[in-house]
């Protein structure tokens, strides 16, 4: 099971995903790159270009990795 964390590319996004690494949690990122870095991330961290309101990306995000939470 995984989270999936959007804007997590932002400033705030990459902070909470490294924490949430750090605790071990397995962790993907959906974000637009509208604000965002992809160097904000770590390279083994799972990543997708897109955003929220494609319903197709995230259905097949979350069933693809397995998501527990958003």
């Amino acid at each position: 099971m995984a989270i999936l964390v959007t804007g997590g590319a932002g400033y705030i996004g990459s902070v909470m995903v490294q924490l949430l690494c750090d605790q071990g949690e397995d962790v993907i990122v959906l974000d637009d790159l509208g604000r965002g870095h992809r160097g904000a991330l770590d390279d083994s961290v799972p990543f997708c270009v897109g955003g929220t309101g494609d319903r197709q990306l995230v259905g097949r995000i979350c069933n693809e990795w397995n998501i527990e939470s958003m």
